[in-house]
């Protein structure tokens, strides 16, 4: 009976979402070459930005890749909302050309389910989209 017990959690567990410490991730250094528009103002909505990197070093050297961030128009560790879990750095604006340490997961929809403003949707539908969980300065 106690071996049955323990099987019902065990089954229970294995149905639970991953946790944003279990998500797959990939540490990286890249350059910011291209944020494609304005970022929208904080106070209309919750959203994720889509900017493009060049990977200078890490596991995708050498890639172009795409890479969302949670309300880029505010400093890294102000971010104090629900999202603060999933949202870490030092990082304090973004600026074409900087270089930035970043820790993504491939893993943007198991993190966010909110409105992504991707200009590049309209010619790259393939390319994954790495949501930022640390930016730092390089």
């Amino acid at each position: 009976m106690k071996w049955l017990a323990a099987l019902s959690v065990l089954s229970c567990l294995l149905v639970l979402p991953a946790r944003a410490d279990e998500t797959k991730t990939v540490a990286v250094v890249a350059k910011l070459v291209d944020i494609p528009s304005k970022f929208p103002p904080d106070d209309l909505y919750d959203y994720a930005f889509v900017m493009k990197y060049r990977v200078q070093g890490g596991a995708l050297d050498g890639q172009t890749i795409l890479v969302a961030h949670y309300k880029p128009r505010r400093p890294r560790n102000k971010i104090k909302d629900k999202m603060k879990k999933y949202v870490g750095g030092k990082l304090k604006r973004f600026k074409v050309g900087a270089v930035h340490k970043l820790l993504l997961t491939p893993e943007l929809e198991k993190i966010w389910q909110g409105a992504v403003v991707d200009d590049y949707f309209a010619t790259d539908r393939k390319s994954t989209r790495y949501w930022c969980l640390k930016a730092d300065p390089a």
